[in-house]
């Protein structure tokens, strides 16, 4: 949370800095009382009153407050209303329709633009025709025209014959303008404009909600200044140097089980421990968009699903109109555009909760499981050295790999849990995500480095008038849930592989008889 907060507000200062100062040096005989009007604080709070209400409309206007669209208070999922605008517009005019800049860029670019050089073969050009192609293009064209000519003729016989009155129809109240009215409704609905819609039926005197977006609490509080229980958009983060030194120690110990390599020297062993893990993280992150390939190459780490599918055997990952939510100048693509209100500057990645410096950070959803990226990881972390060898002089093994992990978790694959080997690799990487959630517990201690159980917490947020402390603990509530969740979920899956490696002498023996 204070991450998040401290990247906002270096954004803001870099903001203050480059806009307002300049301004307020250049011309102090229009910016009198600086302290008092102009001072960094009243920036930020002007900048967040707005970033907080504001919404992004469209190519042209971009981020922009629109009356009354701001009414709505924020729910996660369920909401009612969605703001919807045509996204797609002339960036230099808002012009929904062409306009004199489309036109421009038609001329500047041409129709050879589009076509390229798809047509061009062997050096000719791509507009010269076959001869006996123009004869017959020629002759096609003769023919649509007489035909078009006798259903005119036809269409101006079925015209002819007797008029009505005027009069009478005049007493029939015939709206003579109705095409023309109908014309104008059409235009007017092509207009660009920014709408409001009901999604869902609404009772009466019940209050009407937007949606801001799928946003964990740390972003709803650091942006909008408040959160709420059981958001399912939740997440813990833990820093790519913390996931390090969790593999390493978890390598160490496994060299301290070996009787020779506990006799050498200890930090030897540690520094041993440190390459191996280093080899193969450097191994994992110059593949990493292979393994783990992101829509338009951006770290989404809110998308979680509910635990069933993905690449890993814990169960962690999942196998025309524009909607906002209220950040980050919402999405893109489509021509309608439904939208989330921006309130910031909003990149994902500066939402993170890092921990262990500016390093990657990977994340464990409200369910207490870690991502992909992360499983993924360690797997190549602690495969036996045979198999990684593999990998790095194939990288299609790898792939093999994880699909077989794949398969396991949807399929469960009875062969994969005879497998010793495997069943070592497997409890060391649940071993490190425990580990982590751990390492995040004891950021939660007290000052007498004891856990406060949350009954405790929300007993003491029920007795709490001020709002910023009462959201503050509500934050905390909601990470403190998910560490126990983690660490309860991944104890239990060491548990099964010590289970199903105990079992696995009784099968042997029973094959033999």
């Amino acid at each position: 949370m204070e991450n998040a907060v401290h990247n906002d507000l270096a954004d803001l200062n870099d903001d203050y800095q480059a806009i307002v100062v300049p301004l307020l040096e250049e011309y102090p005989y229009i910016f009198k009382n600086v302290d008092e009007f102009y001072s960094f604080d009243l920036f930020c709070r002007i900048s967040t009153l707005i970033s907080s209400r504001a919404f992004e409309v469209d190519a042209f206007h971009e981020t922009a407050m629109v009356p009354f669209a701001d009414i709505f208070n924020h729910r996660s999922g369920n909401e009612h209303v969605h703001f919807t605008t045509d996204f797609e517009v002339c960036e230099a005019c808002g012009e929904l329709e062409y306009c004199e800049h489309e036109y421009l860029k038609y001329l500047e670019h041409g129709s050879d633009a589009e076509s390229g050089d798809e047509d061009d073969e062997e050096g000719e050009w791509s507009d010269m025709e076959d001869p006996d192609d123009s004869m017959s293009q020629a002759s096609d064209i003769s023919l649509k025209s007489e035909e078009q000519d006798k259903d005119n003729e036809e269409e101006d016989e079925e015209d002819e014959g007797p008029l009505e009155d005027l009069e009478e129809l005049e007493n029939a109240n015939v709206n003579f303008w109705k095409k023309d009215q109908e014309e104008k409704e059409e235009e007017e609905e092509k207009k660009d404009t920014c709408d409001m819609i009901l999604e869902v039926d609404v009772k009466k005197g019940e209050e009407i909600f937007n949606t801001y977006g799928d946003h964990p609490n740390i972003v709803l509080l650091s942006k909008y200044g408040f959160c709420h229980d059981n958001n399912k958009n939740d997440y813990i983060s833990v820093g790519q140097d913390l996931v390090f030194s969790a593999c390493a120690e978890a390598v160490l110990n496994e060299m301290l089980k070996d009787k020779k390599a506990a006799k050498q020297d200890k930090d030897e062993l540690v520094e041993e421990a440190a390459e191996r893990v280093q080899e193969r993280f450097e191994y994992f992150l110059t593949h990493e968009s292979i393994f783990c390939p992101k829509e338009d190459d951006e770290d989404d780490h809110d998308d979680y699903d509910d635990g069933e599918g993905g690449c890993c055997d814990d169960g962690c990952c999942d196998g025309e109109e524009h909607e906002h939510g209220e950040e980050e100048g919402g999405c893109c693509g489509g021509d309608d555009h439904d939208h989330d209100h921006d309130h910031g500057d909003g990149e994902e990645d500066e939402e993170d909760d890092h921990h262990g410096g500016k390093a990657q950070p990977y994340f464990a959803n409200v369910e207490g499981l870690y991502e992909d990226g992360i499983m993924l990881l360690l797997h190549v972390v602690f495969v036996n050295d045979r198999t990684f060898e593999k990998f790095k002089e194939d990288l299609g093994e790898a792939l093999n790999y994880f699909e077989r992990l794949a398969g396991e978790s949807q399929n469960g694959d009875k062969k994969s849990r005879k497998n010793t080997e495997h069943l070592r690799t497997k409890k060391l990487v649940y071993t490190v995500c425990k580990r982590l959630s751990e390492f995040r517990k004891k950021e939660y201690m007290d000052d007498k480095e004891e856990w406060t159980p949350v009954e405790k917490d929300i007993e003491l947020r029920d007795k709490i008038t001020n709002n910023r402390h009462y959201y503050a603990l509500t934050c905390r509530i909601s990470e403190k849930k998910i560490i126990e969740k983690s660490i309860e979920y991944y104890d239990s899956r060491i548990k099964s592989c010590d289970i199903e490696a105990a079992e696995q002498p009784k099968t042997r023996k029973k094959q033999k008889n």
